[in-house]
């Protein structure tokens, strides 16, 4: 998150109630959906774990530093390009889509190997934690994949995985969070290039309000034929409720 270590604890303290809530209507209305309700607790968390990066950082703690940044980047760059196409494989109604995403999932697991494990086991001057213009930006230039593949690249492949599984899948609710998702990275790169994973993260956590909204409005399980939350699914019914 950028701009302050208040922000990102802000963030946080918002966002872990929202994801409790939208966990308990999950589970009490549309348990498929549970991996989706995640994701506003998840986003608390790496909110948290960057509010530590930020205190550190201010306050001369150097030993908390690389600990804070490492369970921010763990969700930044190996959770979340996996959680997405998963969460979107569970809730796909299409046999093919399933499959599908399922297999980008685990595709998307390289992002573990090739990003974030070289940092979690390397040196610890392969990590770089600074302020840039009031972001964080972690650096990591001499990855070892740096040397095959261009950072731009990687970055378009890293938003396919993040954006297009639940812009893509059956059900018309991840129309708007795939675009926002979309949107968001676009934004961080085109404006803090400088800071790309930590503001990126703050225009995810928007999505994270939009989710409670959806599951707000989802129906009960007592409703005969569940209707797809007017504003949310762009038209398209969500699946009876049993």
């Amino acid at each position: 998150m950028c701009f302050s270590a208040e922000a990102s604890f802000a963030a946080g303290t918002a966002l872990v109630p929202a994801g409790v809530y939208c966990l308990a209507a999950a589970a009490r209305k549309k348990p498929a959906h549970l991996p989706l309700a995640a994701v506003p607790l998840l986003f608390g968390v790496q909110q948290f774990a960057e509010g530590v990066v930020w205190h550190a950082l201010e306050h001369g703690r150097p030993e908390l530093v690389r600990p804070a940044a490492l369970v921010f980047l763990f969700f930044a760059l190996a959770f979340w390009p996996f959680w997405f196409p998963f969460l979107t494989a569970v809730t796909d109604t299409r046999p093919a889509g399933r499959r599908a995403f399922a297999t980008l999932a685990v595709l998307a697991t390289a992002w573990f190997v090739v990003l974030y494990l070289p940092l979690l086991t390397g040196p610890e001057s392969l990590l770089q934690v600074r302020v840039v213009h009031h972001s964080i930006r972690y650096d990591f230039p001499d990855l070892a994949v740096y040397q095959y593949v261009p950072r731009t690249p990687l970055r378009v492949l890293y938003l396919l995985c993040v954006a297009l599984p639940m812009a893509l899948g059956s059900e018309g609710w991840g129309r708007v969070p795939g675009l926002i998702l979309a949107a968001s990275a676009a934004a961080a790169f085109l404006l803090f290039e400088y800071a790309f994973v930590s503001v990126w993260c703050f225009f995810a956590a928007v999505l994270a309000a939009y989710l409670v909204v959806l599951f707000r409005r989802l129906p009960e399980p007592a409703t005969g034929r569940a209707v797809a939350p007017r504003g949310v699914a762009w038209g398209t019914s969500l699946p009876p409720q049993g």
